[in-house]
């Protein structure tokens, strides 16, 4: 390396310094104001497409989405559960439409989009939310639900980006919301194929939020999700082993976190954010012996034998 070179590489360096030093000054800043003095954007205009939307968190979604005035698209396998929270819509006022979609099928995916296009019209919120979990250990589970929890958790999320952020790209306008979880950072008994296409499905969400810079991207926002076990029925049964410390969360409670994330335009939601936050950075730097110590104490390794999951109707 030349003298030149040199110092131009040590000026750059300390360049990116002062702009790592301000960016996370502002970001400090923004944190500490309070969620209901922050300027919320306006979607009374946006078409917004949940996934899993026949019950559960999505149906959170479209009722919250409905208040603010938004088109809202449901899709969901259990079209009858998604026709039903499309009439609670409107009875709201709102416009609301349900479709029969299976996401973990590109072939589903790419058709329905289309339809939702010429139907509806552009999607400029997209809230991939669809989720299932099996509940048991890897050993224990078959292969064809091993299958599943990949299809619908995580190839579902390329198909969803392949369908509609090209459009958002195009017009400079939209919005990306990925429901992740806790266990897209945290290994949990019990839950290896859950959480390995919740990791998945953050690096994806992080690989995409990159890619679509590439694009000279301003527009279009993303948000990705991270909460502890909720109580819409998907993890029935769970026992916590602290309720008073990290109880089950009300999925009303993280809901009101998500949609305050999404109007101010957030990158990253942890529920509860004091006590996963800070876990995060602990997870890197405490041994692997403390940390088991841990999730002895909070009983992780217990809480998954009581789950039953969400009962399906026949």
């Amino acid at each position: 390396m030349s003298l030149v070179s040199g110092v131009v590489f040590v000026v750059q360096f300390l360049w990116l310094l002062v702009k790592i030093t301000y960016y996370s000054l502002v970001s400090l800043v923004v944190f500490c104001i309070p969620s209901f003095l922050r300027t919320k954007k306006d979607v009374s205009n946006e078409i917004v497409l949940i996934t899993g939307g026949a019950c559960g968190f999505g149906r959170l979604y479209a009722l919250e989405f409905t208040k603010r005035g938004a088109t809202v698209v449901l899709w969901d396998i259990n079209v009858d559960g998604a026709k039903a929270v499309a009439e609670e819509c409107t009875s709201l006022g709102g416009k609301a439409f349900a479709y029969k979609v299976n996401v973990a099928s590109s072939e589903d995916v790419y058709k329905a989009a289309a339809d939702v296009t010429k139907d509806v019209g552009d999607v400029t919120i997209l809230v991939n939310n669809a989720g299932v979990v099996n509940g048991t250990t890897l050993l224990d589970t078959p292969d064809k639900l091993l299958h599943r929890t990949i299809d619908v958790n995580v190839k579902a999320a390329m198909w969803l980006y392949k369908a509609f952020a090209p459009n958002m790209l195009k017009n400079n306008h939209g919005h990306i919301v990925t429901m992740a979880s806790v266990a897209g950072f945290y290994g949990v008994w019990n839950l290896a194929d859950y959480c390995a296409s919740k990791y998945a499905v953050c690096g994806l969400e992080e690989a995409m939020y990159y890619d679509m810079k590439l694009y000279e991207n301003q527009g279009v926002h993303s948000t990705i999700i991270h909460p502890f076990f909720m109580n819409t029925g998907m993890f029935a049964g769970v026992e916590v082993g602290y309720p008073s410390v990290l109880p089950m969360l009300k999925p009303e409670h993280v809901m009101k976190g998500c949609m305050d994330a999404i109007l101010t335009n957030q990158r990253y939601v942890y529920s509860p954010g004091y006590i996963f936050r800070p876990a995060l950075v602990l997870k890197q730097i405490i041994p692997d012996k403390a940390l088991t110590a841990a999730n002895l104490f909070f009983k992780f390794d217990s809480q998954m034998q009581t789950f039953t999951g969400r009962q399906k109707k026949d």
